[in-house]
């Protein structure tokens, strides 16, 4: 179970999902452009357009939770339940996601992509690390100059633009108010004539009230596990707290604090309304708790700032520095790698000991400091020291394209952080 979030400019998502499963982040680079994309041994007639991107995902699975490519597209997935039977031999909607990235120059053409995939092949196949789960998918898709939501059931979709403020979570959040939808679905919740088989709502055609795409396909019976309506609740509110910020006031700090959210949850009980936190801890069913999180500032210039955990607990962890300018991933947390699938890869180690100590049950180590005032006001502190460097190393980049400062810099940040972890000796 997830969330996904944007509030221009920023993107962000926590990607819930087993415990003890890894995740790391990888910087896949530029390609050859081809015309067909390979998937796991499946060839697939879409465009691979050589996009170079960097993805959060499970170690096991060709695609990830989220990520964001070198022309600055945004992708977060969520796992909805509709009452169309899924396919076991299907795509995974992570897979859909980073098929996007690599070919899509913007939030639009992201979509488009999106939308035709899901129409031309079966969405499906076993997205979980122990046992079954399958499902279709929403997205949330954004760039410097806005964001989509498409959500999908089988073969079928919808899309939104999304409000100034919005989110998705494990439940369909799209009504009556799309904006497309595909000719299959137009015809059975807003009627056209049978000539009219577009699925743009401006165009003409269509008689009869629109109804609801939401309640024409979601299963709810899942939302009763899922609780992706309460979460979707939580982060909408502090998105709306988040935006009336005074202009020029908000920040990055700001915003991960709306991923370090638990809202009514306390992480002292475990086992009572774990999934209704945003950083969601492992308690009850179903077992999942957040693995990993990434966030997207937007620059006005073009250029943008990426940040990871590289471990689970955002409450407690440090968000990590990645400048994305002129379509180059220059990590500034040099002690990371970032090779796909790396077997020393420091997230899968993180993970490995913390869901040692939280699978089962919240440790009162993790749960006292989650909730003390001073240790978040310390995090946030030194994440704001983060940002700093940060900030200092794009503006090095602009007043001149030498990267030899970044070295420096790289060093400071990797100080920090290194300092942050053994003083609070969380991992």
């Amino acid at each position: 179970m997830c969330d996904t979030i944007y509030c221009a400019p920023f993107f962000g998502k926590n990607s819930d999902r087993t415990p003890s499963e890894p995740q790391s982040v990888c910087i896949v680079r530029s390609r050859p452009a081809a015309d067909s994309l390979d998937v796991r041994g499946r060839s697939f007639g879409v465009p691979d357009g050589g996009l170079a991107y960097l993805l959060s995902k499970p170690s096991w699975i060709w695609g990830g939770e989220m990520g964001v490519n070198a022309a600055g597209v945004a992708i977060g997935n969520e796992a909805v339940f509709s009452r169309f039977k899924t396919s076991k031999n299907g795509i995974l909607g992570m897979d859909i996601l980073r098929a996007a990235l690599g070919t899509a120059f913007t939030a639009k053409e992201a979509v488009d992509f999106i939308c035709r995939f899901v129409e031309e092949h079966d969405q499906g196949g076993n997205g979980a690390f122990k046992g079954s789960l399958y499902y279709d998918n929403s997205f949330l898709i954004s760039d410097k100059d806005g964001a989509y939501i498409v959500e999908t059931a089988g073969r079928r979709w919808a899309l939104r633009a999304a409000d100034p403020a919005d989110s998705i979570s494990n439940s369909y959040r799209i009504g009556k108010d799309y904006q497309c939808l595909d000719a299959l679905t137009r015809k059975e919740i807003a009627p056209v004539d049978e000539e009219a088989t577009c699925s743009t709502e401006g165009e003409s055609g269509r008689h009869g009230e629109r109804q609801s795409f939401k309640a024409h396909v979601e299963n709810r019976f899942y939302l009763r596990f899922s609780k992706g309506e309460a979460r979707r609740a939580l982060s909408r509110s502090l998105l709306e707290r988040f935006s009336e910020l005074v202009p020029g006031r908000s920040s990055i700090v700001d915003f991960l604090g709306i991923l370090r959210s638990h809202g009514a949850f306390d992480p002292r009980k475990p086992w009572s309304r774990h999934m209704e936190s945003l950083c969601v801890h492992a308690g009850g069913f179903p077992a999942s708790a957040t693995t990993a999180s990434l966030a997207v500032e937007y620059r006005k210039d073009g250029s943008a700032l990426i940040w990871f955990p590289g471990s689970p607990c955002p409450c407690l962890s440090l968000y990590k520095p990645v400048i994305l300018r002129k379509g180059s991933f220059l990590p500034l947390w040099t002690s990371y790698d970032y090779a796909e699938n790396a077997p020393s890869s420091l997230a899968s180690r993180v993970s490995s000991r913390v869901s040692s100590r939280v699978s089962s049950r919240v440790s009162s180590r993790v749960s006292s400091r989650s909730l003390d005032p001073g240790f978040a006001a310390a995090r946030d502190q030194t994440q704001e020291a983060l940002a700093m460097i940060a900030d200092s190393a794009l503006s090095d980049l602009d007043a001149s394209d030498d990267t030899s400062s970044l070295a420096v810099l790289a060093q400071e940040a990797g100080a920090v952080i290194a300092g942050w972890e053994k003083d609070c000796d969380l991992f």
